[in-house]
């Protein structure tokens, strides 16, 4: 009987979870059709991967330091489940966070400070 529960539970979230993605993605396509009717050009997106890199490291990051807490008491008999389960999406999340770190723009080697131009 559990697992019937489980079942429908976990297909709820899903359907939630996605249901949302798909009316979030047709209200865009909405507005980009209502903007095309009237002539006009979506604004474009600026730092669009690099913001996403950011959000969804820190997402994986903070499910993966939840599941790592979590998971403590129940990991010491079998502490693949604690890497498995809890460091994996903590690893996973860091390593975009480290993604977005490397692909911010730094100051370009080629330009040569204000002083030395005026000379």
């Amino acid at each position: 009987m559990n697992i019937v529960f489980t079942i429908i539970g976990s297909a709820a979230v899903f359907a939630i979870v996605f249901g949302f993605a798909a009316y979030t993605r047709y209200l865009q396509h909405k507005e980009t059709m209502a903007l095309a009717e009237k002539g006009l050009l979506p604004p474009e997106k600026t730092g669009g991967k690099e913001k996403t890199l950011k959000q969804w490291g820190m997402i994986f990051s903070g499910l993966g330091a939840v599941l790592v807490m979590v998971l403590i008491p129940f990991a010491w008999d079998n502490f693949w489940l604690l890497l498995l389960f809890g460091l994996l999406p903590l690893a996973l999340g860091l390593g975009l966070i480290l993604i977005y770190l490397f692909m911010q723009e730094g100051p370009q080697s080629d330009e040569k400070p204000a002083k030395e131009k005026n000379k």
